[in-house]
């Protein structure tokens, strides 16, 4: 699993949601700063309970998002 792409994973799925930080804080009762750690890698590691509450707010399976994750991670890099 590339860990390092989570966090970018998460912030695209955001941003196609229309969602804000504050948003999607408020979706999972985690502060602002919170998702900002986990979007910008600072928090590489976040609780498996922490992501499926993430990937609640946003509707989207946990079990795409990391079976999806290595693929997203390939177009991520091309694309930055």
């Amino acid at each position: 699993m590339y860990v390092d792409d989570l966090g970018k994973i998460i912030k695209m799925e955001r941003k196609a949601w229309g969602m804000s930080r504050r948003r999607l804080g408020k979706l999972t009762n985690l502060e602002f700063d919170e998702v900002e750690e986990i979007e910008t890698g600072i928090n590489k590691n976040p609780s498996f309970y922490l992501m499926l509450k993430i990937c609640d707010a946003l509707q989207i399976s946990i079990f795409s998002l990391l079976s999806e994750e290595g693929y997203k991670s390939f177009i991520l890099n091309k694309l930055t």
